[in-house]
């Protein structure tokens, strides 16, 4: 009754101001100005929401259909059996959510608001930041949908600019963050990842340049571009330099704080995915055990034991360990050791190939170089060591979709309509029907082109039903 008395008051004093004429009351800062909805934001606020968007990104749903769609991990239940049978997850509601991610808050239009201003406040380095993670997620853009705006992707309508013209924006794009990164100012207020360590961020600047360089050197007929694989060595050798200076998701136990693929795991959608059979049966071919005892347990037998997509091993079957303040690796040193000795191997230098290899099983605590029997082995032990060692990533998809390791089977009770593992995710369905510039989902990538064999000469299983 007090509170609706008071309320009375207000209005009647309201009704009374308005009636003398004057227009002014009730409005001010916090009165006609919604706090939650800011008008404006500094560069260093707009640095924490991208820094908090790309974990969510990449510990999420539909990133995490890639390393699905590889039986890195397995769906076996409800939408997620689904999703690893290629019968869901492949329309354009599933990119929906992403496809917004990379271009609307916490994206590519709070990056370039972000860039603005700390270039107006004279900050340099923190530009470099920004630019860091806007080639991050364009030439992932460019990875996962083929032609995406970039260019006047801000605008009303944006053109979508072809594949190979994203990546070489990219490229322009961290040369500049180099650049930036050596220039004047203190970086973020606030840097989640490396505390404004701007040698790590340089070397991760060169990391991504020599991951999109790998991505793009690939030619048509299958064979490989040696000048790129020439420039993806100039990049590996002042890219990550130690296992702790991977880009990695930041979290701690604290509620609301913790790993977001760790929470889709313990909450309601627990017992959709387990862990991939495929995964755990290369990392015990590869002896890395050090690998296999951080992220599953043993089952009654002692045996680590996976799930192939779409169908529970049941009680036997392993189960994932690892804590709720996982970090998971987006750029790890794994990755760029593994670029290195796979680009020495491309160039028939087997030798520094191989000293990679070794260098970065020892580095996470595995011992000796296994090098699978067969042709090309030796590339077919380091691609599966990076398939194995990056776990979550997507790039353990784009890998299978350029080389066709691991050779993986199309899964049981497949899609009649995708008898391959899909090349790409389709265009966002809020693009689709509000930009008249989209265009039609093809179904293959250009950057990915059909591999009728893998590298070991057998027939790659998962693209002979591919166009």
């Amino acid at each position: 009754m007090k509170k609706s008395y008071k309320l009375a008051l207000v209005a009647l004093a309201a009704s009374t101001i308005t009636a003398t004429g004057c227009n002014s009351f009730l409005t001010g800062e916090g009165l006609t100005n919604n706090p939650n909805q800011p008008t404006s934001a500094t560069a260093d606020q707009l640095f924490i929401a991208m820094q908090v968007a790309v974990m969510g990104d990449w510990e999420s749903y539909p990133m995490n259909l890639l390393p699905l769609w590889v039986n890195q991990i397995a769906g076996v239940n409800r939408q997620w059996q689904s999703y690893a049978q290629f019968k869901s997850g492949t329309d354009n509601l599933t990119s929906d959510g992403l496809w917004i991610s990379f271009y609307a808050s916490g994206g590519l239009a709070d990056i370039r608001r972000g860039e603005t201003a700390a270039a107006a406040n004279g900050n340099q380095k923190e530009v470099g930041q920004f630019r860091v993670i806007e080639a991050l997620l364009m030439g992932t853009a460019a990875d996962i949908f083929g032609d995406v705006p970039y260019d006047s992707a801000l605008t009303p309508f944006p053109i979508f600019d072809p594949q190979a013209a994203v990546y070489a924006h990219v490229q322009a794009v961290l040369d500049s963050a180099i650049t930036d990164l050596s220039g004047a100012g203190g970086g973020a207020g606030a840097d989640f990842y490396y505390g404004n360590n701007f040698g790590q961020w340089t070397a991760l600047a060169h990391t991504l340049k020599a991951r999109f360089y790998m991505h793009t050197a690939e030619n048509a007929d299958l064979s490989y571009n040696n000048a790129i694989l020439g420039q993806v060595l100039t990049e590996t050798a002042a890219g990550i330099s130690t296992v702790g200076g991977s880009f990695s998701t930041k979290h701690t136990t604290t509620t609301f704080e913790t790993n977001l693929f760790y929470e889709f795991l313990v909450g309601s959608r627990a017992g959709d995915v387990e862990p991939g059979a495929e995964h755990i049966n290369l990392a015990k071919q590869l002896n890395d055990n050090a690998e296999l005892a951080s992220l599953y347990s043993t089952n009654n037998q002692g045996q680590y034991v996976g799930s192939a997509a779409g169908a529970s091993a049941g009680s036997n079957i392993s189960t994932f360990i690892f804590p709720s303040d996982y970090s998971m690796g987006i750029v790890t040193y794994s990755e760029n050791l593994l670029l290195s000795a796979e680009a020495h191997y491309r160039l028939g230098q087997a030798g520094p190939a191989l000293t990679d290899y070794t260098t970065e099983r020892a580095a996470y605590g595995d011992a000796g170089a296994p090098i699978p029997a067969g042709a090309n082995g030796l590339l077919v032990g380091i691609l599966e060591e990076k398939y194995v060692r990056n776990f979550l990533s997507p790039e353990v998809y784009f890998d299978y979709l350029r080389t066709c390791v691991p050779n993986i089977p199309i899964p049981a009770n497949a899609s009649t309509s995708f008898p391959f593992i899909p090349p790409r995710l389709p265009y966002s369905y809020t693009e689709r029907t509000t930009n008249p510039k989209t265009p039609a989902d093809p179904v293959a990538n250009t950057a990915w082109p059909k591999h009728p064999t893998g590298p070991a000469g057998l027939v790659c299983s998962g693209q002979v039903g591919r166009p």
